[in-house]
C-alpha cells in the first residue's frame, strides 16, 4: 500500500515491518558534450544528480539500499561518471546498476538517477506549534553551484545534522525554493508555516538541493554550513 497523508517527492510504499523508499532525479543539457547549455564535467553532474535522490531517501529515514544510473550517451563519454558514482558508493556499500546508450550517438547530455531505500520508521512530521522553521545551505543553481560551493549543502552535513538532537523532519530543496518546501514541512505535522521573513532568495531554485529546511525545538549548534532561522510552526 503507498503511504499518500504526506508530501514528499517520494514513492513510499509499505513493506514487510516498515517501508520501501523510492526517489530519483534527472539531469539534461548539463556536461561536456555539443549542445549542452552548461559545460560541466560529467562527474560533476552525475554526483549532484545523485545527491537529490539520495538525500531525498536518507532524510526520510531510510538505509539505502541500491542506487540505479541511466545514461542516454555513450559508455565511453560516461565512465567517469560512472566511476564517480562507485567510489561514492563503495564508501557507503551500496551497489550501482548501469544502463548507458549504446546504439546511437548524441550530442547532448542526459541522466537519470534512481534511489531505493528501506525504513522501519518514515521521519516525517512530528512538529509541535511554535517549533522553529530553518534552512541550511543556500539556494544555487547552474555555474552558483559551482561558483559557491562553499554555500552548497553536501550528504555529509545532511547526516550530520539527522544526528543532532531535537532536528525533526528535514526536506531537501529543489525548484520549488525554500517558502515552498517549508509550507511543505508545516501541513506534514498538520500545522502552518509563518515566516519571519520573506526574501528573495527564498523563492528561487535550489537547483540540485543545495539547501533543505528542516524544524527543530531550538536553534541548533551545528558546525559547517550556515544555518538561518526563517519561521516557525502554528
Amino acid at each position: 500500500m503507498r503511504i499518500k497523508n504526506f508530501k514528499r517527492d517520494a514513492a513510499i510504499l509499505e513493506f514487510m515491518n516498515g517501508y520501501l523508499v523510492n526517489t530519483c532525479d534527472s539531469a539534461g543539457g548539463i556536461g561536456k558534450l555539443e549542445m549542452d547549455i552548461l559545460k560541466v564535467n560529467v562527474q560533476t553532474v552525475a554526483l549532484s544528480t545523485l545527491k537529490v535522490a539520495f538525500v531525498e531517501n536518507l532524510t526520510l529515514g531510510s538505509k539505502i539500499l541500491s542506487v540505479s544510473a541511466t545514461f542516454m550517451n555513450s559508455p565511453t563519454y560516461v565512465q567517469p561518471a560512472i566511476s564517480a558514482l562507485s567510489n561514492f558508493l563503495k564508501k557507503w556499500k551500496i551497489p550501482l546498476v548501469i544502463s548507458t546508450e549504446k546504439n546511437f550517438s548524441t550530442i547532448q547530455t542526459g541522466m537519470g538517477i534512481g534511489v531505493v531505500g528501506f525504513a522501519e520508521k518514515l521521519r516525517i512530521g512530528g512538529a509541535r506549534p511554535k517549533y522553529g522553521v530553518y534552512v541550511i545551505g543556500a539556494p544555487k543553481v547552474g555555474e552558483e553551484v559551482i561558483e559557491n560551493a562553499e554555500e552548497v549543502v553536501k550528504i555529509e552535513d545532511i547526516t550530520n545534522l539527522m544526528n543532532l538532537e531535537g532536528i525533526g523532519e528535514i526536506i531537501p530543496v529543489g525548484s520549488k525554493g525554500v517558502i515552498a518546501e517549508a509550507e511543505i514541512l508545516a501541513e506534514n505535522s498538520g500545522l502552518n508555516f509563518v515566516p519571519e521573513k520573506d526574501e528573495e532568495w527564498m523563492h528561487k531554485s535550489a537547483g540540485p538541493a543545495t539547501c533543505a529546511v528542516f524544524w527543530s525545538k531550538e536553534f541548533p549548534i551545528f558546525k559547517g554550513k550556515k544555518i538561518r532561522r526563517i519561521g516557525w510552526l502554528k
